[in-house]
Formats: C-alpha cells, structure tokens, sequence
C-alpha cells in the first residue's frame, strides 16, 4: 500500500468516526473509481456506520460517500453551463469543460461527473463552490458561455449507450479488455496490473476473471462499459458476447 492509499483510508475512518461519536452526517469529496475502490477495500471495517454513496445521479460514476444516518441531504450542486450564442459556439467536449473548470483553480475532488448534450454540460459539484463557478465561468475555448444552478437533473437519456457485438477467445478479462480497447492481449494484461481496470466499481487485477452478464466494466482512458452476455459460440470455440459502451 501506498502513501496515498493509507492517508485516504485514513480520510475514510476519521470521517466514519466523527459520524458515529457525534451522531452526525460526514461527507466525503467526489471520489473516483480508483479512491472508490479504495473504499471498498475497507468498507467491512466501517461497517459500524451507516453510509451510502451517491453523485448526483444513479447512473454517475464519481460519487461522495456520506457516512451516518440519511439525515442530511448531499451537498450536491448541479449547475447548466451553455454556450451564450450556440450557432457560433465551438465543438465543446468534457475535456473542454473539465479544463477550464481546472483553470479556474478548481479542485477536481469538488467536481464530481460532467454530462455533455448538444454542446452544453450538466456540471455536478460540491454546493460551496456552485456559485464561484457561475461567477467565474464565462468562456471555454473560444465560446461565451452561462451557467447557472438547475434543479433539471439529467436523467438516462443523456447519456448514450452504443450495443456492440465482439467475437473473442474466451470470456476472460483481458480477452475482453484487449477487444474493447483495440489492444493486443498482452497490452490488456499491462492495464491490469497498471491498476486501470475496474469491475464494479472495484479494481481487478485478474487477468483470468470471467466476467458475468451486467459487469459494469470501467478502463481508465478508453471509457465504461457494461459486459451483456455471451451470445453464441463458434465451431472453432470462441465467442460472439454483447457490450454496451458509453459514448
């Protein structure tokens, strides 16, 4: 274990103890799917608290984790940021809006998942920083933009979801990863035990899992995924299995 590991493990038992000696809620920053893992890692030790993890959605991946009992609502902000005149607007993507949130100063533990549709962004942050950014954004790239606070929260349909068929050698995680990614099985074999792979929100670092129908599949820098089922074998023995990634 790492330096970092052990201090956020210790973030973790700090936070669950001050919520069950002072019977109050605590509340994490957004946490990612590694400081997630992280979690779960140690979850049964914290067991003696009631605690919940959320992101403003069901279907968010970073997520706050709030330790005591559901008395206090999630110190979540959603915040609509759209281009000022969107004719004249840039291709904007989540890098865009991600980096210049950055640039402002912003802390990307206090930004939880950024949501992009037809050029405009739903932004989940935490609440004491909701009204620096709509005071402080005004341009991405080359694009005026405006934001403001919205209670719309983006439902599924936001987010697009491609169902793709691959045939590979075998169910095992890194056949899989290799074909999901565009990589040799070996380079799949690298992401695992580079601790980029996540099933469930927890790492693995099995080369020979077999993944199993509703997998939620995450690879740190090619994207999410969720394993559906093996459709067919050939004659030859591999198989033909259903994936849906997120675009």
């Amino acid at each position: 274990m790492n330096n970092e590991e052990e201090l956020l493990k210790k973030k973790f038992f700090d936070l669950a103890d001050k919520a069950y000696s002072r019977n109050i809620c605590m509340f994490s920053n957004f946490l990612g799917v590694l400081e997630l893992s992280t979690f779960y890692e140690i979850s049964k030790e914290l067991s003696y608290v009631p605690y919940e993890l959320f992101g403003g959605t069901d279907f968010c991946e970073r997520k706050i984790i709030r330790f005591g009992e559901s008395l206090s609502p999630y110190p979540i902000s959603c915040i609509h940021i759209k281009p000022s005149l969107k004719k004249f607007s840039d291709n904007l993507t989540h890098r865009d809006f991600l980096g210049a949130l950055v640039n402002l100063g912003i802390k990307r533990e206090t930004l939880g998942d950024i949501i992009i549709k037809d050029n405009e962004a739903y932004v989940f942050c935490l609440e004491n920083i909701s009204e620096f950014i709509i005071q402080n954004l005004d341009r991405i790239k080359h694009t005026s933009v405006k934001s403001e606070i919205t209670e719309n929260i983006p439902d599924k349909s936001y987010i697009t979801i491609k169902t793709l068929e691959y045939n590979v050698a075998s169910l095992r995680l890194d056949a899989i990863i290799a074909e999901l990614c565009n990589l040799s099985r070996n380079q799949a074999q690298i992401l695992l035990r580079e601790k980029k792979v996540f099933i469930n929100g927890r790492l693995n670092e099995n080369n020979s899992y077999n993944l199993k129908p509703q997998d939620n599949i995450t690879v740190r820098g090619y994207g999410r995924f969720i394993f559906r089922d093996e459709i067919r074998t050939t004659k030859k023995g591999r198989y033909y299995v259903s994936v849906d990634k997120y675009i």
